[in-house]
Formats: structure tokens, sequence, C-alpha cells
């Protein structure tokens, strides 16, 4: 019994609003008519396609999987079709630039087809997000030449794209692949290698698709300095557009999983008698580089799938939770408890509450830190520019990490809500969790994120650019004073955690500038942390004001909501924040005492 998801709508072009998207979009020439008029549309089109085609067959790809046999994968019933209608629709490129075909909208609207689209059938959804990035990466770097060949049908779907780093005895650290590229006489590179968890490498959902690989060039530089990229075609791309011979790329195997079973997961063996044809991209060792522009956006995505578990995790967990019949509510009496639900125990709608307002804030982060990107690409002048990369750089890590990190957390309460029920497989709840494990590992697994949190994004400026987002922070708690009762008590709530976490800022900054960085670093996982509650405080803050608005327009009882779920994030949520003072100034003397033989 799956959940029946149905698309918020209405959440989603709220958070539009509250991020001020429109605005700060009209200073961009080619999205100057960005709208609701756009986004009301999109998102309602994009919400019946995900619960009629996408969402029915969730369940069915949980419970089959992709299958694999010589070498050839096979998805569940019902993927093919599925994709097909997915790329005649035009989701898969509909915030794409148009001058390669795409639909030209800002990357900030495929935050709400992302959402929607993932939340129906997240190992779905990850085939077309892989793609996306793969189109950028090789706009931005590829050649015209390449562009011209690829791009058409990446963009179209009628193709897929990959990113292929990993190897077995490579994860995180690039800098020990040993996949090699050797240049033929042609300027076409040889590669031979194995890759590791290359989500959809092999499918039969398209009759293409096109790798990214990583690699070296024998003589190249040690370490990540000597890696570069290849387009590896899985068939060959003739100059007239047709398909060639089969390419030396073969899938050896497909992981068996925890979640996401209908994507597949695979073992990609590059090589053959002649090694697999691949085109370099840009030039040689600035592979990593280019990557980079992929993995970004990967990254931010990689938090909305935590989004897109939680939200229909909390949908299958309120409709339950108004169903089931379950015990006599503290304080109601026998007659009023004959017709009550388990909605009505305090403890079952601490754990509602919880979710929902979580999501909120998760949802505005998200679309913000899209929204920076937009800047950041398409920003007619420098400044605008280089501040959408500023923000961006600080909000990748903390989009990546904490919403990931929530998504595990709040399926796992929405389990907690159905009691029993939910730990079973019946009501389709488990799925969520099961699916959302993965996000805070791939992509560079969320300890990763809180380093480079740390490390590179914290001295962004001379420490000028966090300076700039907690001033932003600072200005909309003292909006927040000028407001009724209500928003000056959230204020004092946001300011009194603005506070600290300057001054933990400060304090870990003296601590690397004085040299002592495995205390620093001992300190970045509960730093991100504490940087993602007050984040989520900021942004539930500028939701509150929009909603106070709103609500004395039209009195309309979901503005009334949204001022509850900020007022319950502020006072039960964001205090969780100072918690991690005491962890992040321990230092690491706790960490290393054990040897490592006793753990």
């Amino acid at each position: 019994m799956a959940v029946n998801y149905k698309a918020p709508i209405k959440d989603i072009v709220f958070g539009y609003q509250v991020i001020n998207s429109y605005d700060v979009l009209s200073k961009i020439s080619q999205f100057s008519d960005f709208s609701e008029d756009i986004v009301i549309p999109t998102m309602e089109e994009c919400g019946k396609f995900a619960e009629e085609v996408l969402a029915p067959i969730n369940a069915i790809g949980d419970e089959n999987g992709a299958t694999i046999k010589d070498s050839v994968v096979t998805m569940p019933d019902g993927f093919v079709d599925a994709y097909k209608k997915f790329a005649e629709a035009g989701w898969s490129s509909i915030s794409l630039p148009s001058e390669i075909g795409g639909g030209g909208m800002p990357v900030v609207l495929s935050g709400g087809t992302l959402e929607i689209l993932s939340s129906a059938n997240l190992a779905f959804g990850l085939a077309p997000g892989l793609s996306a990035g793969a189109i950028s990466a090789l706009n931005f770097h590829g050649s015209q030449e390449q562009k011209d060949k690829f791009l058409p049908k990446l963009v179209s779907g009628e193709w897929t794209g990959t990113m292929n780093l990993s190897e077995p005895q490579s994860g995180s650290d690039l800098g020990t692949i040993t996949t090699k590229a050797e240049k033929n006489e042609d300027g076409t590179y040889s590669i031979t290698g194995t890759k590791v968890w290359i989500t959809f490498g092999e499918h039969d959902m398209t009759e293409n698709i096109i790798h990214l690989v990583l690699a070296k060039v024998p003589g190249s530089p040690e370490g990540t300095k000597g890696i570069s990229m290849f387009i590896v075609p899985k068939f060959m791309v003739n100059d007239d557009g047709s398909l060639g011979d089969r390419n030396e790329v073969k899938c050896l195997s497909i992981e068996e999983k925890l979640g996401i079973h209908a994507s597949p997961t695979c073992v990609m063996e590059y090589g053959g008698d002649k090694g697999a044809i691949g085109y370099l991209v840009g030039e040689e060792n600035r592979g990593l580089t280019y990557m980079f522009t992929m993995m970004n956006e990967a990254r931010v995505w990689v938090g909305g799938q935590g989004l897109s578990c939680a939200v229909p995790a909390l949908q299958g967990a309120a409709q339950y939770a108004r169903d089931r019949v379950q015990g006599r509510p503290v304080g109601m009496s026998k007659e009023d408890a004959k017709k009550s639900t388990i909605i009505d125990h305090a403890d079952v709608r601490r754990m509602l509450m919880t979710m929902k307002a979580y999501t909120d804030a998760m949802r505005y982060l998200m679309y913000d830190n899209q929204l920076m990107m937009d800047l950041e690409y398409f920003a007619e002048d420098e400044e605008t520019k280089s501040f959408g990369e500023e923000r961006c750089g600080l909000l990748t890590p903390v989009t990546k990490a904490w919403v990931s990190d929530l998504g595990v957390e709040l399926s796992s309460i929405a389990i907690q809500v159905y009691g029993g029920m939910g730990y079973v497989e019946e009501t389709g709840v488990a799925q969520y969790l099961r699916d959302a494990r993965i996000a805070p590992i791939y992509e560079g697994t969320n300890g990763i994120q809180a380093l480079d949190l740390m490390f590179r994004k914290l001295p962004l400026d001379g420490g000028q650019a966090m300076q700039r987002l907690l001033s932003e922070v600072n200005e909309t708690i003292e909006t927040m004073k000028t407001g009724d009762e209500d928003l000056q008590k959230m204020a004092s709530l946001l300011d009194k955690e603005v506070t600290n976490l300057s001054e933990v800022t400060l304090w870990l900054g003296g601590k690397m500038l004085e040299g002592e960085l495995v205390d620093a670093s001992s300190a970045a996982t509960p730093y991100m942390k504490m940087f993602g509650q007050v984040i989520g405080g900021y942004y539930m803050a500028k939701a509150a004001i929009l909603a106070k608005k709103k609500f004395e327009d039209t009195n309309d009882e979901f503005y009334a909501d949204k001022i509850t779920l900020s007022n319950f994030y502020m006072e039960q949520l964001l205090p969780l924040a100072s918690g991690y003072t005491s962890s992040i100034k321990a230092g690491k003397e706790d960490l290393y005492s054990i040897k490592s033989e006793n753990f």
C-alpha cells in the first residue's frame, strides 16, 4: 500500500515568495518576466504528471528493483514508458538554457519540479537529475563540437548522462584513481579502468548514455592535479548524429542496496582489447575543476532528495494519524475519545509539527541555494555574479548535509507516527527511510561537507562572506522587532541563537588561525548542525514576516498555519543549535584518547 502522494503546490509557491525569488531574478534580463504566472501552472502540471505517472510505479520499483543479465540492465515495469512520457513532456529540460534547446527557465524553478518528481519517485528522479549536471559540465567546459554532438539529445532527454568518479580503492579521495587515458593518434583517448557507484550507468530507458569519466593521462601530476575529464558514450555518435558502434563500456554488476532499488548503481568497466574511446573535455589535468560544476549542482539536489523523502513521509504519517484510532488522549473525555484518532495525542502532534516545520525550512534553504546559482551563472554584472558565487559557496554544504540528514531523521519520525505499521512494508512509509539514507553519503559524505564549510567556506574573503550572511539574518531580526508580539518573540529567540553562532564562528576562526586544525576538524559536524539549525531559523523568520502580511490581506488559514510553524520552529527546534556549543568547543582530546583497537 503506497503513500498517496499529493504535490504540495501551495507550499512550493509560498517558498518562492519567502526567498524573494521574483525580485532577485528581475535583475537578470532573461528572467525579468519570471513570476507566479509561470510558477503556478508549471507546478500544477508537474504535480499532475508526478501523481499520475511516477507515484504509481514507486512501490513497484522499490519491490522489484532494476535487474541485470549479461551486462544488460532492465528497469522495473512502467519505468521505460514513464521516462518516455517524462522526456516528451519536456520536464528533462525546463531549467536548461534556451540556447542549447532547454526551456530557458531559471535553475530555481527546478527546485520545485525536482522536489515534486522525486517525492513521487526518488529512484526515477535520479536519472534526469544526473543528466542535468552532465549537461551543465559540458555546456560550461566542452568544445563547440562536443556541444553540437552530445547536448541536443541530452537536453531533449533522448539520452541520459552520468558522472564516473569513484573506483574500488578511491571513494571521496579522487587523487588515488587509477583509470587511465592514453592519447590516440586521431586525438581521441583510450580509457581503461573500473568505476563504481555509477548511478544509472546502464539502463534501458534511453538508446544511449553519455558518461563523463575522470581518468589520468600517463605522465600527469600526482594526486588530484593530474585528473582529466572525458566524454565516453555507450554508443559512438556519428557526425550526422546517428548512433554507431558500441563503445568498450560494460556494466559488470549492479549493487544490492538498502533503498533506491529502481536506480541501478553500477560497476562500470572501461576497456576491452583497445580501451573505450573517450574525448577530452577542455584541457588535460583540469578534470576535477570541470567536474565540480556537475558536483555542486548535484550536492544541492542531494539535499533536495532529503526533502523529497520527508514530504511524502509526512503526508503518509499525517493521513495515518487522522485515520488511526488508538488510546484516549490525555485530558479528553471518554465520550470525545470515541471520535478521536491518534492525531489528537500531544506526542503525535509534536512529531507531525516537527516534520512540517523542518520541511518548510529545508525547502526555503534549497530554493535559495538554487536562486544563488542563477545569480552566479546568469547575472550580467560581476558584482551580482560574485555575490551569487559567494553565497552559493556558503549554502551548498549546508543544503547537502543539513537537509539530507533531516531527510533521514524525518522519515524515521514518520515511521514512529505509524507505530508498528510503519515498520512493515505494507504501508509503504518505510521506503522513504531506506531511500533517504543514501543522501548523507553520496556526492561527498556529510562529514566532508562539514569540513568544506569549516576550512573552505568560513574563510571566504577573510570571513566576510559569513559576516555578510549573518548581517542579512540580523536585518530580518530587526524587521521582526517592529512587528507584533508574535514576531517580536520569534526575533528574541532567533537573536539569541545568531549571537551564539557568531561567537562560536569567531572562536573557531581563532582556532584555525592558531593552527589548531584537528580541534577545528573535530568540531566541523556539530558546527554544521548548528549552522543549519540557525539558518533554518532565518528562513522561518522570513516566512513568518511574509505570512503575517498575507494573513492580514486574505485571512487564509494557510498563512495562519505558516505563522504557527515558524513559532514552533523558534521555540522548539531552533534552541537545539546552542546545544552543539559544548561539543564544538570540546576539542579533539576525547576523540583520540581511546586506542583504535579498543573501539
